[in-house]
């Protein structure tokens, strides 16, 4: 399967005639463009493991390219000298990328530069970690690790590599989201028998517990505006999307479906949630206003789609698909239209995570055989590689 980009290109013919000796100047010119839309293919399941909503990563896509649009063509005035329309390029990728790196059975964070130079590491315990996440002005990363064979929430500093254990608990604690302001750190945790959603501040005080339910309370992740959190829960018998408000008051149910619904994702603007649902028979994308409201399906396929991610602009959606049995990444607008794959490599591809200027997506692949992070534009072209000799590393997250 290869993605099909929108092309330009300009064919020129002249004759030249001038009265008695010369050819006077006609020049005719044509474009051709090529509109590459595929249709997006996968799930994406929301189920409870030990309590808590586990999503399950989707898996590969395949999608079928339109024939392509002619335009119409348009020809240039007589005399006029043949000029070529300028090039429109994306800003070169910069900015630091920090990523989960494994070598020798030691497991640490990690930090470089977009194009893998200069890295740095961050941790020094050996420990299992995963899903590292910026702070909102770049200066900190929230990380889950295994220390000791439990999970706890830690964060590093990155200007001096201090380390500070924001929970402390013999149950397991993980999957940490950053409150806009940067002040606090929401995570799920199991230490009272069932998956429940805390928050804490940065030295690790001020602990406070958001729900108290029986049933598991997973998954967090706070609106850009710092308004709501939004979680996934089966307290009402399925999975489903809830929201609350930054002190765990004001419940709302987003989603009221008999099969899962999960992996929730806030556009940039708080007015919409784009989310994973079974409700037609596979894991599909979907979106929804952000009160419930006006819940409508993005993809269509056999496979599975699932972990939507939106992108800084809100304008588009990153998600992993499993249509042909292998991971892979696709991008839709938001209005579900234009669905494209990014990858179509073997092996699998995934974790992808937006540049801060939508130009570019940070993903971590096997296709080579061994765990890797590419940089591709939005057209799916892979531009840059950093991945260390030696390491498997994986779940790249751009600075913000």
């Amino acid at each position: 399967m290869n993605s099909q980009k929108a092309m330009q290109s300009q064919n020129v013919k002249s004759k030249w005639k001038l009265a008695s000796l010369f050819f006077i100047i006609v020049v005719f010119s044509a474009w051709l463009m090529v509109a590459c839309s595929a249709a997006p293919s996968g799930t994406n399941l929301a189920g409870f493991a030990d309590g808590a909503q586990e999503t399950m990563i989707a898996q590969e896509v395949s999608a079928t390219p339109a024939s392509p649009v002619e335009g119409t063509p348009t020809p240039l005035a007589e005399s006029a000298p043949s000029i070529p329309a300028p090039e429109v390029t994306s800003p070169e990728p910069s900015g630091s990328i920090a990523y989960i790196s494994e070598q020798g059975g030691a497991t640490e964070l990690m930090v470089a530069n977009m194009d893998g130079s200069q890295p740095v590491t961050l941790t020094h315990d050996g420990s299992d970690k995963n899903n590292p996440v910026w702070s909102p002005n770049g200066q900190q990363i929230a990380f889950a690790a295994n220390v000791g064979g439990n999970w706890d929430v830690y964060m590093v500093n990155i200007s001096d590599g201090a380390v500070t254990r924001l929970t402390d608990s013999p149950a397991k604690d993980w999957w940490p989201s950053w409150s806009p302001d940067g002040s606090m750190v929401a995570f799920e945790s199991y230490r009272d028998g069932d998956f429940e959603l805390y928050r804490v501040d940065l030295n690790g005080g001020n602990l406070f517990r958001l729900t108290n339910n029986p049933a598991g309370d997973a998954r967090p992740v706070w609106s850009k505006d710092g308004q709501w959190i939004a979680f996934v829960s089966n307290r009402d018998g399925s999975s489903d999307i809830y929201k609350m408000d930054g002190n765990g008051n004001n419940v709302q149910r987003l989603t009221a479906d008999t099969t899962p619904d999960g992996s929730p994702s806030w556009s940039a603007d708080g007015q919409w949630i784009a989310f994973t649902s079974w409700r037609d028979g596979n894991p599909e994308i979907y979106r929804m206003r952000a009160d419930g409201s006006e819940a409508q399906r993005l993809t269509s396929n056999n496979g599975r789609d699932d972990y939507p991610i939106w992108s800084p602009d809100g304008q588009s959606i990153v998600y992993i698909s499993g249509e042909s049995g292998a991971e892979n990444v696709m991008m839709v607008n938001a209005d579900g239209s234009s669905a494209n794959p990014l990858t179509a490599a073997s092996g699998n591809n995934g974790n992808p995570n937006w540049s801060p200027d939508n130009s570019y997506l940070a993903f971590e692949t096997n296709r080579s055989g061994a765990d890797e992070i590419y940089i591709t534009n939005r057209d799916g072209e892979v531009i840059k590689q950093i991945s260390l000799p030696g390491q498997s590393v994986s779940e790249p997250v751009w600075k913000p």
